[in-house]
């Protein structure tokens, strides 16, 4: 009876260890369950979270490039107005077009394209004057003395004018611009902007007879021409 009686409770009490490693397994599934689910709403709230960050960094973005853009537009603006664009030519070391600030003097325009040559004359050019948008500047040879050398040109100043112009009514073709040309009687568009290729290609005029070389200009209208220009 006795043996029967410790075969019961053995018996028993392993049931009962049985029965809580069972409930212990339930449990740590449950806990492993509720664990992974929360981390799988986590990610999604995460993961929503950083799209919406991202189409708010996108509108952001499309903001600034729009900023970006009218601030330049408007910097573009600001340096046209406070700018202006000259030339220079003849006797410089880097005769050339160059953008330079608004007010600024022929002698800055000399410094700016690097200096003057030694075979440069300035005793005409008043290095002091304020330069005009679009301008010409020439500066001519010392051994052009003995003519008349137009030494500033063109600009939106109508007001400027070419040592040629104050001493004689002959228009320089060495150094007259389009518009100059055009005063000539018989030289319209066409035939004042074929003089300045010629020009530009070959280089100045020795003698007024050699503009007969320029196309569309032949001996008669030579003769029309020969008494209104020199070089």
């Amino acid at each position: 009876m006795k043996s029967f009686k410790l075969k019961y409770n053995k018996q028993l009490n392993l049931y009962k260890n049985k029965k809580f490693l069972g409930g212990l397994t339930l449990l740590i599934i449950c806990i492993v369950f509720i664990v992974f689910k929360y981390d799988s709403n986590k990610g999604k709230v995460f993961k929503d979270e950083y799209m919406k960050d991202i189409f708010v960094d996108e509108e952001i973005q499309g903001e600034v490039e729009e900023a970006i853009s009218e601030v330049v537009v408007n910097k573009d603006e600001v340096l046209e107005k406070e700018t202006l664009t000259v030339e220079i030519k003849g006797e410089v070391k880097k005769p050339d077009v160059y953008i330079l600030n608004k007010g600024s003097i022929i002698k800055d325009l000399i410094e700016a394209s690097g200096g003057l040559t030694e075979n440069s004359d300035i005793s005409k050019i008043n290095r002091a004057d304020e330069l005009q948008n679009h301008q010409l500047i020439v500066i001519p040879n010392i051994n052009d003395k003995d003519k008349e050398v137009e030494v500033v040109q063109g600009g939106d100043n109508n007001n400027v004018e070419s040592n040629s112009s104050k001493t004689s009514n002959k228009v320089n073709i060495n150094t007259a611009d389009l518009n100059e040309l055009k005063t000539i009687n018989g030289i319209g568009d066409s035939k004042a902007q074929s003089i300045i290729t010629h020009r530009e290609k070959n280089g100045k005029f020795k003698t007024i007879d050699d503009i007969k070389n320029v196309t569309w200009i032949g001996e008669k209208i030579f003769e029309n021409i020969k008494d209104k220009i020199d070089i």
